[in-house]
């Protein structure tokens, strides 16, 4: 699940594009996240809120959620 508040994002076209970059970020890196689940056998259900007030470009979200795809991993 990817969200962001429109509280934060008034504009629907901005919250859509960041939700996009999110969504196409996890997409891209989810790889090791998936590995982990079959080799555990553990279903994972992940959701991604955002909560900047600035509309960031797509390498700094990608950054982000490769972060917290590798801490999950780690904890698992």
């Amino acid at each position: 699940m990817v969200s962001v508040p429109k509280r934060l994002h008034k504009r629907a076209n901005v919250r859509n594009l960041l939700k996009r970059r999110m969504r196409e970020a996890y997409r891209l890196n989810k790889e090791p996240l998936r590995e982990i689940c079959i080799r555990e056998n553990i279903r994972l259900s992940l959701g991604l809120l955002y909560t900047s007030g600035e509309i960031a470009d797509y390498k700094t979200i990608e950054h982000a959620v490769r972060k917290i795809i590798q801490t999950v991993v780690a904890r698992s």
